[in-house]
């Protein structure tokens, strides 16, 4: 496997994940659930901070 493949298929993992936190989020009462919302978007956020480095990496290969 080359580095792009190996980074694609990170980025695409992570994107999936990014869209399953943010589906959940818009599943959940706004009031009762915030907690558990709150804490969606922070692993939220990570999913993005890592895209982000993963879009970076993938400028070199």
């Amino acid at each position: 496997m080359s580095p792009s493949d190996i980074i694609w298929r990170i980025t695409e993992r992570l994107a999936e994940l990014q869209a399953l936190c943010d589906e959940s989020i818009q599943q959940l009462h706004p009031k009762k659930n915030l907690d558990l919302i709150s804490s969606i978007e922070e692993c939220e956020r990570l999913c993005r901070t890592q895209l982000n480095i993963m879009n970076r990496v993938a400028k070199r290969y």
